[in-house]
């Protein structure tokens, strides 16, 4: 009982004692179709048309891609969003999309030559023709991912992946990773500047960065450090003068100086300990059972977002987590294995306990680890268990990517608390109703956090938070101090767990954000409501929404007369209590 009161405390101890508070609605949602066959429209859970996504607050217009498809959203009624226009890419691939200064960026992944990656601009919707135009093609490399253009869209830097493919047949072709800058001197249009940069300065460094926490992944065959690398995703400081380039696979971040274009840094992300925190790493123990493991987490970074908080400039970081896993006809290589599988002699500093948890599946088994050369010594030994992804949000300075702060188990901990159905859950099969899907990806990453997001709303900065499996968005806000988030709310887009299936849910228009790919915050005076809002893509329901942004911020209190004798004590009395709880929570 006095451990039941205590948790009671501590809940309450957290809590936002100020009355600020932030909650998600829903406002409305629209289903994209995945191809238009014959001039009509089709649809299809499962099918991702709407992966990344950009706002024109100018036109009211949202654009989307995913897949072979670019559309054009008219968003000016929130009520009831309108496909407006759309470009189709058989054969194609678009991966990323930006609107700056009346055109539309994508970049776009050529499947018949890899090689072949491009940025694609268009000039922005017009409501007129109904249409979109082409206007410039320009060749980036193998694979581009993410876009960035600067505020005055003068510059456009692409994160060029360089993920591996098969070429020849039965073979693997791993191209080099690339930061590309393209300057537009004038307006936008043919007369550009192109600079590719490469990370073969930094072959002959592994070795020296290696310990910060960078990934040489894929070794085979002598591949360099500059083939293996994979730029993922580009934030830019307040004066965009330095990009910080997210290479997720390699568990770092490239520090790239925009104005004499070359890139500065490789800083490596370190490793989560969870034998501080707790985990659960198996999808066969029945339940959501969180203990401390001797495991080591690679961050392994998908999206990360700038923002200043009181002078001081940070990267949010989502740590999603990915494996590099080569499956080309008859070619086969991954570093992710069963923990369960590895034999003793490749993990001789592991203690009893630890290595007893291997042999059960219920436990240690059946998590996924790396095998690369990335996380062994010289005698070819393992040197720890790592495990893939952190599982959570993180806050790091820009000049140094120190970690400032990380949010270890607490995504896991309060989405079981919130909604135990969906604790560690995967649309596994679309006749299965959510719960039972629950547990799925407790053995590899977890909720996987895969995008990342800020916004300033009544002088608060908040942190939006969006978990791929299933499909959750968390909010946090900073008050005072950067080290201490403060929760508020978690929004999902399955309005049920129990009695419908996924497939049931989503022919009933009713089933959105399945795998938050993208967010995008917007204020209220540019929002299409009057109000703070984020733009939300579900890649795996194809679908965007508009999820309101409500918050309660009530005026301040009216100071306070001076304590008679007797209240002082027992505001006192009541300020020692309060500490005590604190601290044993804390202990907890």
């Amino acid at each position: 009982m006095k451990l039941f009161l205590l948790s009671l405390f501590c809940v309450w101890s957290h809590l936002d004692v100020d009355g600020f508070e932030v909650k998600l609605r829903k406002q409305s949602t629209i289903y994209v179709p995945y191809s238009y066959i014959n001039g009509s429209a089709h649809y299809g859970l499962l099918t991702p048309t709407a992966e990344q996504t950009t706002y024109d607050y100018i036109d009211k217009v949202v654009y989307t891609v995913g897949g072979t498809l670019l559309h054009a959203i008219d968003v000016s009624n929130p009520d009831n969003m309108t496909i407006v226009a759309h470009v189709e890419m058989p054969g194609f691939d678009f991966t990323d999309v930006e609107v700056c200064g009346g055109h539309v960026f994508t970049a776009i992944d050529d499947k018949a030559n890899r090689t072949n990656g491009r940025v694609i601009i268009y000039s922005a919707y017009n409501a007129t023709s109904m249409s979109i135009s082409e206007v410039l093609q320009i060749p980036v490399g193998a694979v581009p991912d993410m876009i960035k253009p600067t505020q005055d869209c003068s510059q456009l830097i692409v994160a060029v992946e360089g993920e591996a493919y098969e070429n020849p047949p039965n073979q693997i072709t791993d191209p080099e990773g690339l930061v590309v800058i393209i300057n537009f001197p004038n307006t936008i249009n043919s007369s550009y500047t192109k600079t590719s940069l490469d990370f073969t300065k930094y072959n002959d460094r592994v070795t020296e960065l290696r310990p910060s926490g960078v990934r040489h992944v894929y070794q085979e065959n002598g591949n360099p450090f500059s083939n293996d690398v994979e730029p993922e995703y580009v934030a830019l400081n307040a004066d965009e003068t330095i990009a910080y380039v997210v290479l997720q696979e390699n568990n770092a971040v490239a520090t790239v100086d925009l104005v004499n274009q070359n890139i500065t840094g490789v800083h490596g992300l370190g490793f989560k300990d969870w034998s501080k925190l707790t985990l659960d790493p198996s999808d066969k123990d029945r339940g959501a059972f969180q203990h401390p493991y001797s495991v080591m987490g690679m961050y392994l970074t998908d999206s990360a977002v700038y923002f200043r908080f009181k002078g001081v400039d940070y990267l949010l970081m989502a740590n999603e987590g990915d494996a590099k896993d080569y499956k080309f006809g008859t070619y086969m290589w991954s570093e992710e294995e069963n923990a369960g599988k590895l034999s003793e002699s490749i993990l001789p500093t592991l203690d009893a306990t630890t290595r007893d948890q291997l042999t059960r599946d219920t436990l240690l088994g059946r998590l996924k680890v790396s095998v690369s050369p990335a996380g062994k010594n010289s005698s070819g030994n393992l040197e720890a268990l790592y495990a893939f992804g952190g599982r959570s949000f993180s806050i790091r300075r820009t000049d140094d990517m120190s970690l400032v702060y990380d949010s270890g188990d607490d995504l896991a901990r309060r989405l079981y608390v919130n909604n135990k159905d969906l604790f560690n859950g995967h649309l596994g099969d679309v006749t299965h109703r959510p719960f039972e899907d629950f547990d799925l990806r407790s053995r590899s990453k977890g909720v996987e956090t895969e995008a990342v997001e800020t916004g300033v709303v009544e002088g608060r900065t908040l942190l939006f938070v969006a978990n791929e499996r299933p499909g959750t968005i968390f909010v946090y806000s900073l008050d005072t101090d950067v080290m201490k988030p403060e929760f508020h709310d978690i929004y999902t887009g399955i309005p049920d767990t129990r009695t419908k299936s996924w497939q049931e849910m989503y022919d009933d228009r009713q089933l959105s954000e399945i795998d938050c790919e993208d967010i995008k915050f917007v204020a209220g005076d540019k929002s299409p409501t009057g109000k703070p809002v984020l733009f939300v893509t579900g890649s795996v329901t194809g679908t965007l929404s508009i999820i309101n942004v409500d918050v309660t911020n009530p005026p301040p209190k009216p100071a306070k007369p001076a304590s008679s004798a007797a209240s002082l004590t027992s505001e006192l009395t009541f300020a020692v209590v309060t500490a005590t709880v604190v601290y044993l929570c804390g202990r907890m």
